[in-house]
């Protein structure tokens, strides 16, 4: 022991990555379907290091890495916070506010009643709400009170025992309400609602006729042998079809490419692509099936798109195929579609906003017209426009610096808020003109993960050697006082969104996910629902609280 606490007081970021390992080692380990992720787990392994080491790390090691963290969450959270900002998506923008005003005044009043301070009411707020931002810019607000540094210290392990006390079940409570509670109190079979939104989303059976921009699920290449479509040409086929392209003609051994006046002979072989059910409908127009690897031999491009185009922003995918026209989409299908890196419902009736990301399959010239129609290929190779987000988190960080006063008290965003702002600004700017500032998933993933980890490590390991004493000082009054300030507004959403904005059942539980910044519980829910569309109303309300429970942070500071 004596060995390894030389090597840490020695090398303090030894310790750091120590617990990084073995948090997430822990983060990963299953009781039941639960597990406490690696942010949690590094947060507990650092306590436990802390308590037995006392290693002390750098204030500022802290500010860079939560820096990157509340840097990657703006700028994913950019555009959905920005483009939720409209008439269409007043009541998820609603329903978010109210939950976390809610949360907000919970955890002062439960703080007041239970005694606690400013570190565990932050703690509290932050591990019940599951909001580790929180913890970000409390803490940072607290640095900002002028305390001595044992006062600050003891704050900060407070904050750090109160966020672990209540972190459990502020994930485990939202998503057993989620599942066992809340389809109970909404008196709704959430399946059947599911199932019922889908077909309003998908319009009626006619709609499918319209265009080509379909999608790409079970698709397959096919090759059938010219009979009964003799002296049919290529374009007169494809509007007897539904979702099926003719892609590719072989004639006498030659191959001819599928023009639109193309006129088909017996005996031609033709490649066709689409559905599996719709392609083999297709193909007792066409003749019999035959095997002909020249005639399958096509090539086909997947594209990564952003739908940037205002004359698609904000219209339904059923209105952007007809917008398009059958010309330019004919042979490209959608295989996917994203927002915020979550799959929405591929339905003629959903909405397209600014920022959701396409993956187009299908001819190559034809996608990148279709690209170009909607918004911006995403540039492949992974690399990221560095100069822009290092001036961004700049800017952020200036931005935090400053303060106004208002009836003689400095207000401030601190650093965390600077830098939030600077992300959703930044993200915004990059939805809307995707030819810089490049930050693709992998490398968002490595910021947040990485930058939330090492602060969570950072703060457990400056709390330790204090975190015993204060688990036996409040304890048992902390994990009560979370689960009042995990399940209070949880209720409050889903009887505001249910009697109040009228929310369609399955969106709410996916507003109330959102609200609560609780991705896990979304899993839950489609799961309970079978069915993707709770995500119609996760992503606006998650941007919004991200936003404001990192705000609630020095709030709470100042009124607890």
């Amino acid at each position: 022991m004596n060995w390894t606490s030389q090597i840490l007081q020695a090398a303090p970021e030894t310790a750091l990555f120590a617990a990084l390992a073995l948090g997430h080692a822990l983060g990963r380990v299953k009781f039941g379907t639960f597990s406490l992720g690696g942010v949690a787990g590094s947060l507990i392994v650092a306590l436990a290091i802390g308590q037995f080491t006392g290693v002390v790390l750098p204030e500022a090691l802290k500010a860079v890495c939560f820096a990157l963290f509340i840097y990657a969450v703006g700028f994913k959270s950019g555009p959905e916070f920005f483009g939720g900002l409209n008439r269409a998506s007043l009541k998820l923008v609603c329903s978010s506010v109210i939950q976390c005003v809610v949360a907000l005044l919970v955890v002062i009043v439960v703080a007041r009643v239970c005694g606690f301070g400013k570190g565990y009411a932050a703690g509290v707020g932050a591990g019940a709400l599951t909001q580790t931002a929180m913890l970000g810019t409390a803490a940072d607000a607290v640095t900002r009170l002028g305390l001595g540094a044992d006062e600050a210290t003891r704050m900060n392990s407070q904050m750090a025992v109160g966020f672990a006390i209540t972190y459990i079940f502020g994930t485990v409570g939202v998503i057993l309400f989620l599942r066992m509670v809340a389809p109970r109190w909404l008196g709704v079979d959430v399946k059947l609602a599911a199932k019922q939104l889908e077909s309003e989303l998908a319009g009626s059976e006619a709609a499918t006729e319209s265009g080509m921009l379909t999608p790409f699920v079970s698709v397959t290449t096919r090759a059938f042998e010219i009979e009964m479509a003799a002296g049919q040409t290529v374009g007169e086929l494809t509007k007897r079809f539904e979702h099926v392209s003719i892609e590719r003609i072989l004639r006498d051994g030659t191959v001819l490419e599928p023009e639109v006046e193309a006129v088909l002979k017996e005996g031609d072989v033709v490649g066709v692509a689409g559905r599996l059910a719709a392609v083999l409908k297709a193909g007792k127009l066409l003749g019999a099936e035959v095997e002909s690897r020249e005639a399958l031999s096509f090539e086909v491009k997947a594209a990564t798109v952003v739908f940037t185009d205002p004359r698609v922003v904000g219209k339904t995918l059923d209105r952007v195929r007809n917008l398009l026209g059958e010309a330019n989409l004919q042979g490209v299908h959608l295989s996917s579609l994203r927002r915020q890196g979550l799959a929405l419902p591929i339905l003629r009736g959903t909405v397209l906003r600014r920022g959701d990301v396409a993956e187009l399959v299908g001819r190559p010239d034809q996608v990148e017209r279709v690209a170009a129609l909607i918004g911006a290929v995403e540039m492949t190779g992974g690399k990221s426009d560095l100069p822009y987000h290092a001036l961004a988190m700049l800017l952020g960080t200036l931005l935090g610096l400053g303060a106004v006063t208002v009836g003689g008290i400095p207000v401030t965003l601190g650093v965390g808020g600077g830098v939030l702002v600077a992300g959703l600004g930044f993200g915004w700017l990059h939805a809307r003109y995707p030819v810089f500032g490049a930050l693709p998933g992998p490398a968002q993933w490595i910021l947040s993960e990485f930058g939330l980890s090492a602060f969570a490590a950072a703060v457990g390991l400056t709390a330790g050697p204090r975190a015993l004493a204060a688990i036996q000082e409040q304890g048992v009054a902390l994990l009560l006082a979370g689960v009042a300030v995990t399940m209070i507004p949880l209720i409050a959403a889903l009887l505001v969104g249910r009697f109040l904005l009228k929310l369609h059942p399955v969106v709410l539980l996916g507003a109330i996910c959102g609200g609560q910044t609780v991705a896990a519980a979304l899993n839950a829910v489609n799961e309970e629902t079978d069915s993707s569309t709770p995500v119609l109303g996760f992503t606006v309300t998650y941007a919004i609280s991200n936003v404001l429970l990192a705000v609630w942070g020095p709030v709470i500071v100042a009124f607890c």
